[in-house]
């Protein structure tokens, strides 16, 4: 049976290793999300709870503002996207590989980002490797 790796202060190197199939706590997170789709700078993962799926993507490089909301620079957040009524064109199914990395890509490019209004720091990590 695989055990949970604890890391405090996350690092892009220990974040770059995440991959599809992972399990991941953040902070104080009883329950773990499942990674889905992994690009160079985030990854998004899922969690369902009793029949609603939940989402948070990790940006994999720091903040670089000084503080906003929960936000704080020089960390690095998760949260769910800044789209108000969602992403157009993507219908938030994390079980299709495809649309999760066009997804992913959107960030990648700069067309949407993390919620400034809902993004936390990461202050600690918790990986179970798939």
């Amino acid at each position: 049976m695989r055990k949970y790796s604890h890391h405090i202060e996350p690092t892009k190197e220990l974040l770059d290793r995440v991959k599809i199939g992972d399990l991941v706590r953040i902070n104080n997170w009883k329950k773990p999300m499942c990674v889905k789709g992994v690009s160079e700078n985030y990854f998004v993962m899922v969690q369902n709870n009793f029949g609603e799926t939940y989402y948070s993507v990790c940006e994999k490089k720091p903040w670089s503002g000084v503080k906003h909301n929960a936000m704080r620079g020089g960390m690095f957040h998760c949260g769910r996207d800044n789209m108000l009524f969602c992403m157009p064109d993507f219908d938030y199914d994390f079980d299709n590989t495809e649309s999760v990395n066009r997804y992913l890509q959107m960030f990648e490019q700069g067309e949407i980002e993390l919620s400034v209004r809902a993004a936390i720091p990461i202050w600690e990590v918790h990986i179970k490797v798939a």
